[in-house]
């Protein structure tokens, strides 16, 4: 047992636990409500003990350099009552200690030492030590714990109120159904720590834990995989030899008794080598085998620290497999200082045995040196990517994120109870196999934060997969398609169009050919062979690519001033609005067209693309993909992708003045996005009505409700399409940027392509602020140059011209301006290239007043 979990309350109810608390906390965002106090748990006070003896200098704040309260000199029996409430910076792990009891620095008597005021600080462990590795202090164990480790004492099987001071161990407490006899005793919590972390600052809303989401997942530590239960001790695991491949060292983590990872090589020379995560301190390590494995136990084992030229021998375990029944080899327990790499060799094997067998390796820590997301990690260098985050202090987004960590923890901790992996894959309609036991509606824009949810994904796309028989062969004229796109007026049904083409070419030939799954693993790279009319090419995967490419430039032409190929999208109004300034470059389906069936074959090949490595390049509005994806909309955050100058308009029709109204001459009528004209009340003749003053907020709203619908059935279509070719529990656990992303590809924005797009307007080329600007966009990140083209243009992928000029201000480093009806950035002058870059940055993120939704 620890002080982390019940041992009364079994493992099914610690899930039931976790699924109830996540139910609430759902319910809390939704809402915008505190999270629940067993979230935000924090204990009143924790007990630590010195590890070695030195000198503690007590500091006035957490920081080095601030001003000593106290020294007091402490030995390992030194123990320190702290805050339960810790402090990450970017200097290391700072803990509140209260009260000191152990040696004087005077004498070896045993004095008590209690810090003035709400405590002093003492640095547990720095952040940016390189020397030593060694934590000033550890959790002090309680005897419960010492019990169950040596498992030598009567009253440890008959504990019945074990002490909860995790929030974790709080959350279980709560929530789980059991015997008020079995509970835990809940330490104490430290009523304001609780209270600072429930609290839900004034202004902060759903959006905001998108960004802090954002900036948090972009900073993730990236995990090696097939770590299992060792994840949190461990950077990875290395091995002497494989006996079937890479893939059977997560038979040592994951928990299953059934599984095993078996050496192949010479005798003796087997071994498991730990690389440890920075910090932490072994508790117990031991290994885990079947005796029905016979001669492939191993007999002899040898524990090393650090590295061949500087390493250690912590332990020589030998074992007498006639004397013994005991399945799990303990091989360290209770060290005091934190080694690096730890290595297992496995020396001798029972009955002289050349290979052996381990079923897993099971180890705990006390302490790892993570310092997660400290409060300095939320400075004003990072928020300036995040303009949303800029009004609140460092101090509120650390609790927050704090919180957010916490209940993604939970998450992970049960996903995989969430999502029936093996229910998906009994039958081709994901939609309606697919049962969520909770609905993630309201988390999507926080799931980037799991570490278990790409994974999943992958497990669900792996069983539902179907791989094709044979690859089917297409004829396909692209001659015809492109004098098609040159005048599309020329071949009213489409026919010559690679749309067209590869749709009936790809058609089931007969009654017994069986259609397309589109579930193709990553495995086939090509999904069809083309054969081109007229055209010496062998397709041996550059023609399928082709197809693809040509087919997402007939449906969303890159072109602003290309004609439409095919009927099935339309520009969306911002394109031709000459007051907007982002998504200048966005489609969306057009509400007049019912061929339906078409749409749901776009949305398999997107839900191919989404499977596979391929990308199908349709650069539809944020809204249509939250649509696509599941997520929630709405009128005034995600229509403005689509139509911002009609949302502008209605908001202020609303609030109009009874003169500034009439001027307007608004009649009951409105315009679909593709220029279809709606009445929505006529007279005797059919012609719209007039509308009056006292009826806009009617209108207004049968505006909203008929643009927000005005495509439901071809959006519909499509994600009955992907749903048949994706699971939909796959599409839950998405971002739609993630859909869009995976589907359509990173939209990669190089230095050279920018230069061979711009132009200068009343500005040499080899002006000074059109050097700074090049360097800043050298010094860009791919996302950064694509918000530096929706500045500029409205528009986030190329090609489209830029056009560069002089700075209307003359002011001392001003913020650049842009026009993008005209893609045209005026460029101010700057004091330094470092100034220009910031700027320029500060401007790409800050400056696009109606980018509500973006990446």
């Amino acid at each position: 047992m620890t002080e982390n979990i019940n041992p009364n309350i079994p493992a099914a109810r610690r899930k039931i636990a976790r699924i109830r608390c996540l139910q609430d906390c759902i319910n809390c965002l939704q809402t915008r409500k505190p999270f629940p106090d067993c979230l935000c748990y924090v204990p009143s006070q924790l007990e630590y003990t010195a590890t070695c003896k030195t000198t503690f200098k007590f500091l006035e704040e957490p920081r080095k350099g601030s001003k000593v309260v106290k020294e007091v000199a402490v030995t390992p029996s030194t123990s320190l009552l702290v805050s339960g409430e810790d402090l990450c910076t970017d200097e290391g792990k700072w803990l509140r200690v209260m009260k000191v009891n152990g040696a004087s620095s005077s004498t070896d008597t045993t004095a008590e030492h209690t810090l003035p005021g709400d405590g002093a600080w003492l640095l547990l462990f720095s952040s940016r030590s390189s020397t030593d590795d060694t934590l000033m202090a550890v959790p002090v164990r309680s005897e419960e714990e010492k019990k169950e480790e040596n498992k030598t004492s009567a009253l440890f099987f008959k504990i019945t109120v074990p002490k909860i001071k995790s929030w974790e161990g709080v959350v279980e407490e709560t929530y789980a159904p059991i015997l008020k006899k079995h509970r835990g005793e809940i330490l104490p919590p430290d009523e304001n720590a609780v209270k600072r972390l429930k609290s839900l600052e004034k202004g902060w809303t759903m959006e905001h834990d998108s960004r802090l989401v954002q900036l948090m997942s972009q900073n993730l530590f990236q995990e090696a995989e097939n770590l299992g239960s060792l994840r949190g001790f461990v950077d990875s695991i290395g091995v002497s030899s494989y006996s079937a491949g890479d893939g059977e060292t997560a038979n040592l983590t994951d928990d299953d008794p059934n599984t095993y990872w078996e050496t192949d090589g010479s005798e003796g020379m087997h071994w498991l080598r730990l690389n440890m995560r920075k910090g932490t301190i072994i508790k117990s390590l031991s290994l885990t085998v079947s005796l029905a494995d016979d001669n492939y136990l191993p007999e002899t084992i040898i524990v090393v620290a650090g590295e061949a030229d500087d390493s250690k021998v912590l332990n020589i375990v030998n074992i007498d497999w006639d004397k013994t029944t005991e399945t799990e080899i303990k091989l360290l327990s209770n060290l005091t200082e934190h080694y690096a790499i730890v290595t297992i060799r496995i020396k001798s094997c029972r009955s002289h045995g050349i290979d052996t067998r381990i079923r897993s390796i099971n180890l705990h820590c006390l302490e790892e040196r993570s310092l997660g997301f400290d409060q300095d990690f939320f400075k004003e260098e990072q928020l300036v990517r995040y303009p949303q985050l800029q009004s609140f202090s460092r101090e509120i987004i650390y609790r927050r994120s704090i919180v957010l960590q916490r209940f993604i923890w939970l998450l992970d901790s049960v996903i995989h109870c969430l999502i029936p992996a093996w229910q998906l894959a009994i039958d081709n309609n994901y939609s309606n196999d697919y049962n969520s036991v909770i609905n993630m509606q309201h988390l999507r824009q926080i799931l980037p934060l799991s570490r278990k949810r790409l994974t999943l994904i992958d497990t669900l796309l792996k069983v539902s997969a179907s791989d094709p028989v044979d690859r089917k062969i297409v004829y396909l004229n692209r001659h015809a398609a492109l004098a098609h796109r040159a005048d599309p007026s020329a071949s009213p049904n489409y026919s010559s169009t690679v749309f067209m083409q590869l749709y009936e070419g790809l058609k089931p030939r007969n009654r017994s050919s069986s259609p397309l799954t589109y579930r193709w693993s990553t495995a086939y790279d090509q999904w069809w062979e083309c054969k081109f009319i007229s055209e010496g090419i062998v397709d041996q995967g550059g023609g399928f690519r082709d197809s693809l490419s040509d087919l997402a430039e007939e449906l969303c032409p890159s072109d602003p001033d290309a004609a439409m190929a095919l009927p099935f999208f339309v520009r969306t109004p911002n394109q031709t609005n000459d007051d907007g300034n982002v998504n200048r470059d966005c489609y969306i389906p057009n509400p007049s067209c019912t061929d339906l069936e078409k749409y749901e074959w776009i949305g398999q090949l997107m839900g191919a693309c989404f499977r596979g490595r391929e990308i199908l390049i349709l650069s539809l509005a944020p809204y249509v993909w939250k649509r696509l994806v599941g997520e929630s909309s709405t009128w005034l955050q995600d229509f403005p992708t689509v139509d911002a100058a009609e949302v502008g308009l209605i908001e202020s029709l609303t609030n109009m003045d009874p003169e500034t109204f009439a001027l307007t001459g608004r009649m009951w009528s409105m315009l679909l996005s593709d220029g279809s004209p709606v009445t929505l009340k006529c007279d005797d003749d059919g012609n719209p009505c007039p509308l009056g003053y006292d009826e806009r907020e009617d209108y207004a709203q049968q505006v909203r409700d008929i643009r927000l619908a005005e495509c439901d059935k071809q959006i519909k279509a499509l994600r009955t399409g992907l749903l048949k070719v994706v699971p939909e529990a796959a599409l839950e656990m998405l971002t739609w940027q993630e859909l869009e992303t995976r589907v359509c590809g990173e939209p990669e924005i190089t230095v050279e392509a920018l230069i061979k797009n711009t132009y200068y307007q009343h500005i040499e080329e080899y002006d000074q602020r059109v050097k700074y600007f090049w360097s800043a966009v050298k010094n860009f990140t791919n996302e950064e140059r694509s918000r530096l083209l929706r500045f500029i243009t409205g528009r986030r992928r190329l090609p489209v011209s830029i056009f560069i000029s002089m700075g209307k201000n003359d002011s001392d480093d001003p913020l650049p301006e842009s026009s993008t009806c005209c893609n045209t950035l005026h460029l101010p002058k700057y004091s330094d290239e470092k100034t220009a870059e910031d700027r320029l940055r500060y401007a790409v993120y800050n400056c696009v007043s109606i980018d509500t939704d973006e990446y």
